[in-house]
């Protein structure tokens, strides 16, 4: 066997070698477990991220983020630390921290709308690093819809929806007499008070003149979500509004 053959085998299997005591050795996430779907205001709820350390390895910390900023950090047989949006929301059952090699479990008493978005769980020794995410989606129900029925002109009527209050921001979709509406467009305006972020969305079309009564549907739905409803109207004719 030449030199130059012999650096190549012995590269290679350098290169096999390391790679399986790597293997053996590096702690791994085996799963992460976060809510889907969350209703604000709710709870409890709990966030897990359940792992394997190898006998071998030492220095365990392990850290959540929420949308990458650091929210928890545990370094066993410290009790965790946790800041930012769920400070003063957590509770830590003490026959969770009874397996710092296997899992950590965070329970939030109550659900926010901050706390909305990507949680990433990541486990540290001294050897190696694992992370996986998952993604919390937060919803608020409307705090009103309503629909409007007015004149456009001499042959046609303005047909709106207005719903104040969900997010994330939904969808509507008008429907009269069963009968979905495609002939629309849309607008959305952010109302920002000193208290809170209130999103107001609006659906319009418009009509050619309806001359008896009808049932008018405005189908409210938030995506990603299980929610929908429908706000129901019946229109007569001789009260359009000018």
């Amino acid at each position: 066997m030449s030199s130059t053959t012999f650096s190549v085998f012995f590269f290679l299997t350098r290169v096999i070698i390391l790679k399986y005591f790597s293997a053996i050795n590096a702690s791994i996430i085996e799963r992460i477990d976060v809510p889907s779907v969350v209703h604000n205001g709710t709870g409890p709820i709990k966030l897990s991220c359940i792992y394997k350390i190898d006998e071998n390895e030492n220095g365990l910390v392990v850290k959540w983020y929420h949308e990458l900023d650091q929210i928890y950090q545990w370094i066993p047989p410290l009790p965790p630390q946790d800041t930012g949006i769920i400070a003063n929301y957590t509770k830590y059952p003490a026959e969770n921290l009874r397996q710092p090699e296997t899992r950590s479990i965070i329970y939030l008493k109550m659900i926010t709308l901050d706390m909305s978005g990507e949680y990433m769980c990541v486990v540290k020794t001294f050897h190696s690093e694992h992370t996986k995410a998952a993604k919390m989606i937060v919803y608020v129900p409307e705090s009103s819809a309503n629909i409007y029925v007015s004149r456009f002109n001499d042959s046609h009527i303005n047909v709106k929806c207005i719903v104040l209050g969900a997010q994330p921001k939904p969808t509507l979709v008008l429907y009269i007499e069963g009968i979905k509406i495609n002939d629309k467009f849309d607008e959305s305006l952010q109302i920002i008070n000193e208290y809170r972020h209130n999103l107001s969305v609006t659906r319009n079309i418009v009509l050619k003149n309806i001359m008896n009564p009808v049932l008018i549907e405005c189908e409210i739905s938030i995506s990603e979500t299980n929610y929908k409803r429908r706000e129901k109207m019946v229109y007569y004719p001789d009260y359009i509004k000018n």
